[in-house]
Order: C-alpha cells, then structure tokens, then sequence
C-alpha cells in the first residue's frame, strides 16, 4: 500500500480542512460537509485504509499506521498546512497526527472520539464486536454497528446510507480496526497538543462517554466543548445545522 493509494473526495477552495472518518467510516459520509464546508474551504476527506472506496487497500492493526497514511497522502497532494478534524476512531488517528507532525495542523477538531482506544462504556467490549464479526460476518456487523450511532438507531432516515457505507468496509479493516483502537491509549499526549481544539459530542453517544470527553476538555490546554443535545455517535447527520455552524465559528476567527 502507498499514501496516494488512498481514495480521497475533495471540494471547495481556500485553506485545506482535513476530514477523518472513524471505523467503517468512509469519506462518502462527509457529502454535506463537502458541499457546506466546501464554501469556506479547500475540504479534503481521505477514506483510510480499507475502509469506503480504499476498502482494496491492506488496513493497519495500529493507529499511527492510519496517522501516516493520511500524512503520505496530504504530501501527495501537496498540502503541507491544514485544519483537522478526526471523527470517533478518526480522532484517535488525527490525534497521532499531531503527535507526528504538530507543525502542520493549525486547529484541531475531535469528534465524538477520546483519549482512550478501549472505549470504556461503549456499547460491547472490543471482543465481543470481535466475535460477532466471526459469528455474522461483516456486512451483518458493520449494519448492527452504525445503527448505535444514531439516536434512533435502525428507524433512523440515515440508518441505510450509514449502513451501505459501513458494509463496504473489508473483513481484514473491520478486524484490524478494533485491534487498533484496543492498544491506543492517547492519554498521555494530550497536555502536549498545543493547537486551538474544538471538542463536539452528542449527549446520547452510545461509544463515547462522558468521562473520555470530558478528559479530552480538561487536559487539551487550549479546548473548547461544545454538548449537542438530543444527539447521537452521528450528529453530524441527526443536526448538520448545528454542527457546520459550530465548525465555522471555530475554524473561521472573526475579522478583528
């Protein structure tokens, strides 16, 4: 695999955002970020390593694997400079980010992600995802899946989209992702990201608690957070209002 193997969507002009998806995640899951955002800036959305449209590509068992190949392929693309945002397990990769290269990202965004891999408080341990993808098989699991991550999981107008999109992701990413999420532990880094960070959570996350977001806002030095109620692992499906207009109050200072 190489950096620019990596399937990327971009749009929009003016200063390059950088969005990272989360475990069977893809970049098509970004279409209103793209067209919203895209407005503002030069929105670039990378599908990592075996998941979406690089479901192909050989997917990394540890988070710095998924940090470098989106840094190979930034280079790639000539983008040096960039605001970042990192969604669930793509905060975690976006996270190694900084800790790799802390000169290239000027503000930082997680989302609905933590400090932690192990996800205390998820919904099932690792392990047990781990058997139910050898129990169901993938596309079975990645469905059961991405239906938490809504507020009203399986009757959600969104379900379907999140569901083909989780589906696509490949047996070897669905395994290897879980394993990389299981040894990260991020928590020792997290006073040395000196970059102006937003932190954005939905109040019913069934992935990430509190206690994993609210570490994230006391010992990232310069944090904000901002509590969505009403909202799920997705919002920025079940409220895209709310949360562009956040992005943009953080992402774009206002003129002095």
């Amino acid at each position: 695999m190489t950096a620019a193997a990596l399937h990327v969507e971009r749009a929009g002009g003016g200063p390059p955002l950088v969005l990272v998806h989360g475990y069977l995640g893809g970049s098509s899951q970004w279409a209103a970020e793209l067209q919203t955002l895209g407005q503002h800036f030069d929105v670039i959305a990378p599908d990592l390593p075996g998941f979406g449209k690089s479901s192909h590509l050989q997917s990394p068992d540890q988070m710095v694997g998924h940090a470098k190949a989106v840094l190979g392929c930034l280079d790639n693309l000539g983008v040096q400079r960039f605001d970042l945002l990192g969604h669930s397990m793509g905060g975690m990769v976006v996270q190694e980010m900084v800790r790799l290269a802390p000169e290239r990202v000027n503000r930082l965004v997680l989302y609905a992600t933590g400090a932690l891999g192990l996800l205390p408080g998820r919904f099932e341990t690792m392990e047990r995802s781990r058997e139910r993808l050898k129990e169901d098989g993938v596309e079975a699991t990645a469905r059961r899946i991405s239906a938490t991550w809504l507020l009203e999981r399986e009757a959600s107008v969104h379900a379907q989209a999140l569901g083909d999109l989780a589906a696509q992701s490949s047996p070897q990413a669905a395994e290897a992702g879980l394993w990389a999420m299981e040894r990260w532990d991020g928590r020792e880094h997290l006073a040395h990201i000196a970059q102006p960070t937003l932190i954005v959570w939905g109040d019913q996350d069934r992935s990430y608690q509190w206690a994993q977001i609210e570490r994230l806002w006391r010992e990232i030095p310069s944090a904000s957070l901002a509590v969505l109620p009403r909202c799920a692992h997705a919002l920025h499906l079940e409220n895209p209002v709310v949360f562009h207009r956040l992005l943009l109050d953080f992402l774009v200072p206002p003129l002095r």
